[in-house]
């Protein structure tokens, strides 16, 4: 899609901005081109790839200083080979250093970078797509919707905070949360709230159903902590195990706040997913899924579904159907 916009935008913005309007709009195009693929797959697979890791010790105006100088490079660069290209001439690259159009191009890209890392930064420290929800005013007025909640904490939390010490502890939680990252984005959900060593992961509920996204998010989070086992226990001692409480159901939705707006999820469908991993808790379970989410979910031909048991919930009435999950 990135592509696609560029080289529309390319070509238009050298014939507002070139007196050569003739070769300007095809000169736009490879320009273009070659620009959003070279700072795209910076941003795809450097950046947020091989550098992610080492960024995360910089504080955010140093990120934002690196991450947008690196893209105007690289627009440099790319849009040089460019010019190459349209003029075939090898000479041509150095002359685009200094090329009189550079006076419209480069003050409208170094501002195009230092907002789009702007963003990408703040939709990181908001959460993913919240920025977006925020912008949008998808949640402005409270709507209702269908979700589905995962509540995820850490076994013996506790007991290894009191082992370890504050920030031995903290590295340990740090590195277990950023071990999240991939199965929330490859099944599609999002990260609604931290609370200690608890996280809440949230599906809109046709997502978190498709191919059993829910589940599997709780078994690649196991495969991702299993790759990394020998570093835990290098480091710390321990390799975490952790258990959590999947439910799912109607919620009211909103933002809420003055001094600090947030979009939260109202509805008993979260007391319960609580309620779930607390019980998770109290038997000694990985993962609890309510039937209600279960009978709705083809789950791989893998999972092993314990029998159906009706709980009697702290907070709650009426009882709750629900099922231990797990792998063969």
């Amino acid at each position: 899609m990135v592509v696609v916009v560029a080289c529309v935008a390319g070509p238009l913005f050298n014939l507002l901005t070139d007196e050569a309007a003739s070769s300007a709009a095809a000169q736009g195009a490879i320009d273009a081109l070659l620009i959003s693929l070279v700072v795209g797959s910076y941003a795809l697979f450097v950046r947020d790839g091989l550098l992610r890791s080492w960024l995360r010790g910089f504080p955010f105006f140093t990120k934002l200083v690196f991450n947008a100088s690196a893209m105007l490079a690289l627009f440099l660069a790319a849009r040089g080979v460019g010019q190459v290209i349209g003029d075939g001439r090898i000479a041509r690259f150095h002359q685009s250093l200094f090329d009189p159009h550079l006076v419209y191009a480069l003050p409208f890209f170094a501002a195009f970078a230092f907002s789009l890392e702007f963003v990408l930064q703040m939709n990181r420290m908001v959460g993913t797509n919240v920025l977006g929800y925020f912008v949008a005013g998808a949640y402005h007025r409270p709507v209702e919707e269908r979700r589905i909640f995962m509540f995820l904490d850490l076994v013996g939390s506790t007991q290894l905070a009191e082992r370890l010490g504050n920030a031995p502890y903290y590295e340990l939680l740090r590195r277990f949360v950023d071990a999240l990252s991939g199965p929330i984005v490859a099944t599609g959900g999002e990260i609604y709230q931290y609370a200690g060593d608890e996280v809440v992961i949230t599906w809109r509920e046709d997502r978190g159903l498709r191919d059993a996204a829910c589940v599997r998010c709780f078994w690649l989070i196991e495969d991702e902590i299993e790759r990394s086992a020998a570093d835990y226990e290098r480091d710390f001692g321990m390799v975490p195990r952790f258990r959590a409480g999947l439910h799912g159901g109607l919620v009211t939705a909103g933002e809420l706040g003055d001094l600090k707006q947030q979009i939260v999820f109202v509805g008993d469908i979260l007391n319960t997913a609580a309620r779930l991993e607390e019980y998770a808790k109290r038997a000694g379970l990985a993962l609890v899924v309510s039937r209600a989410v279960l009978d709705r979910i083809d789950l791989p031909a893998t999972a092993i579904v314990g029998e159906p048991q009706e709980l009697e919930l702290r907070g709650r009435a009426a009882r709750v159907a629900v099922s231990h999950v797990r792998r063969a």
